[in-house]
């Protein structure tokens, strides 16, 4: 995950169970330019999975949505595939991907932390995707750098998931592995009022569902909700 991420850890921690063992390291740029550094990391990848050398590791997750949104989705499956040479490689944005398909939506309502043009990058990613973007929330307008994202909290999400309208949108994303999500998820799966509304989704939860069943445990998940 980025140098500065406090979130994808304890996320996906509190997620996988006990007996899975989760290694982490950081996605290190000096750059002051928040897309120099996003820029550098996803097509860096081969040497981030090189610091764990000889390590037996199942599968390796790139926990920067916000990368993959400088790319398209077709280039970002190039460099995954790339860097895949001993184990599988999957980037949060390929995560919320294959949930989508999973769920078989392209009508989604997305919630962003980002910057105003990344934002614009993340709405252009998913559609190159074959989304269509029923409504969009940014959870801090004002917000100029990514560093930002990681003082937001799960409220902050939540503020961004109720500015939503859902009218039309088969599923709910919330980008972004910088910015807690899971209380948000929780809070709203076990809020039966919500079971008429879209499923929601975030960059974390997909990442663990995806990791999950490219290590193999047991039971593999159909969605990423069965990890709620």
């Amino acid at each position: 995950m980025p140098q500065a991420n406090p979130t994808v850890e304890p996320e996906l921690r509190a997620l996988l169970p006990e007996g899975v063992a989760l290694y982490a390291t950081r996605l290190v740029h000096p750059a002051s330019r928040v897309e120099e550094r996003l820029d550098h990391y996803i097509h860096h990848m081969p040497q981030a999975l090189a610091q764990f050398g000889t390590l037996d590791l199942a599968a390796f997750g790139y926990g920067c949505t916000g990368s993959s949104y400088r790319v398209t989705p077709a280039r970002e499956d190039e460099l995954t595939a790339a860097a895949s040479t001993r184990i599988p490689v999957i980037t949060a944005a390929q995560a919320i991907r294959q949930a989508l398909r999973v769920l078989d939506v392209d009508r989604i309502a997305l919630v962003s932390p980002y910057p105003q043009s990344l934002a614009e990058e993340g709405y252009r990613y998913w559609r190159e995707a074959g989304m269509t973007l029923t409504d969009t929330a940014r959870v801090d307008p004002a917000l100029t750098d990514t560093h930002a994202i990681y003082e937001l909290t799960s409220q902050d999400a939540r503020r961004g998931l109720d500015a939503l309208s859902l009218d039309g949108a088969q599923c709910v994303v919330i980008s972004g592995t910088g910015m807690p999500t899971l209380r948000t998820l929780e809070d709203w799966y076990r809020d039966e009022t919500h079971r008429r509304y879209p499923p929601v989704i975030s960059s974390n939860l997909c990442l663990t569902w995806a990791l999950w069943n490219a290590a193999k445990l047991e039971p593999l998940l159909p969605t990423p909700m069965d990890l709620i």
